[in-house]
């Protein structure tokens, strides 16, 4: 087994970080936890290390439907211009909560904001990963259409 299918059956565990980010959702929906700040940190973080997992899928193996998204270029420009306008907010939010606890040393409640700040580095991460798969995705597409 070489390490392109050792990293691809790799990319399947996304799924049981998926499903904990949904079971966290709910949970923070349904319950109202004090501690809400730390668990929306918590679905970040895991949605950005599921983001990078989903990145490691071999794209030899992608799904018709898959290659019908991706030989439409309108939406391959669409899922990179949402992707990379999100990496852009999440840069400024992320860099607005981490500045919180140097403006306000005084309130404990912006340790909070400075840890969701962190979180957010790992999402965007994520999503830096994710961009880089779908521009591997167009090329390959683009290359089996030739």
């Amino acid at each position: 087994m070489d390490i392109k299918n050792i990293l691809h059956y790799a990319s399947y565990l996304k799924w049981g970080f998926l499903i904990a980010v949904i079971i966290l959702v709910f949970y923070s929906l349904i319950v109202l936890p004090e501690n809400l700040i730390s668990i929306i940190g918590i679905i970040i973080f895991l949605t950005g290390i599921q983001m990078g997992l989903d990145s490691l899928s071999d794209i030899d193996k992608m799904s018709k439907k898959e290659m019908k998204f991706f030989s439409n270029t309108k939406n391959v420009k669409r899922q990179k211009i949402i992707v990379l306008s999100s990496i852009v907010v999440l840069v400024i939010v992320s860099l607005l909560f981490l500045s919180l606890k140097f403006i306000f040393p005084s309130k404990p409640i912006f340790n909070d904001f400075f840890d969701l700040g962190l979180d957010c580095w790992a999402m965007i991460l994520g999503l830096l990963c994710l961009i880089k798969s779908i521009y591997e995705k167009d090329d390959f597409v683009k290359s089996q259409l030739i």
